[in-house]
């Protein structure tokens, strides 16, 4: 991975998933250029600046404040920020495939026998007061 020597980086993570395979995270860096590998599911937004950013296989793009981007698990992209950038980043980890088709088989069958399961308990976003 390189970095170019006067960058600066600052990440804060805002929230986890309670089975640990995301998270919110807002990131923000100063002008430099480096190139990353993308070891999981990556959404951004871009809140703030820009950047270029060029993938593997060479295509450019440029990403402004309200622009939005995926970055699958094992891609890798040179960033360029002219500047300063920040953005909200969603990270997940992607299942395994052999798991994600045992989900997909499972929910197939449950729509052919006609089950229904009762809706999750979901926590309150925010408390009820």
């Amino acid at each position: 991975m390189f970095f170019s020597s006067a960058l600066e980086r600052r990440c804060k993570i805002i929230s986890r998933s309670s089975d640990g395979t995301a998270r919110t995270l807002v990131w923000d860096c100063t002008a430099g250029r480096f190139n990353w590998f993308y070891d999981i599911d990556e959404t951004i937004c871009v809140v703030e600046g820009s950047v270029i950013v060029r993938d593997h296989r060479g295509s450019t793009r440029k990403l402004m404040a309200g622009d939005t981007a995926f970055f699958p698990a094992g891609s890798s992209a040179e960033w360029t920020v002219e500047e300063y950038v920040r953005k909200i980043a969603f990270l997940r980890l992607p299942l395994p495939k052999s798991v994600l088709l045992a989900k997909r088989t499972y929910h197939a069958l449950k729509r052919l026998l006609g089950r229904r399961t009762q809706p999750e308990q979901v926590p309150a976003m925010f408390p009820i007061r």
